[in-house]
């Protein structure tokens, strides 16, 4: 076999497998993020809730969280006053 046709073939495998890994995990990403939908349980967080804080504190106290969402509870419909307003997250885990 030629250098030229070795070195040919060579580069059409490598780009074939790279292109094949790309398609499995593209393919594999919408399905993990759309399995994670059951709801949980809340958890209450300092205000302002945080995401990285949010999806630590449901890691902690569900195990088998995959996600977890801040929320702002407003208990008087739109106006914030500081002993009437809490933010806690909302934990999700998979089917």
């Amino acid at each position: 076999m030629k250098p030229q046709r070795r070195e040919s073939k060579r580069k059409q495998f490598w780009f074939t497998t790279l292109l094949l890994v790309v398609l499995l995990i593209s393919a594999g990403i919408p399905k993990s993020e759309a399995t994670c939908t059951k709801y949980l349980g809340e958890a209450i967080l300092a205000y302002p809730c945080k995401e990285s804080y949010c999806e630590a504190k449901c890691a902690e106290f569900y195990h088998e969280s995959c996600r977890g969402e801040c929320e702002d509870h407003d208990h008087h419909h739109g106006v914030h006053l500081t002993n009437d307003h809490d933010d806690h997250c909302h934990c999700y885990g998979r089917y």
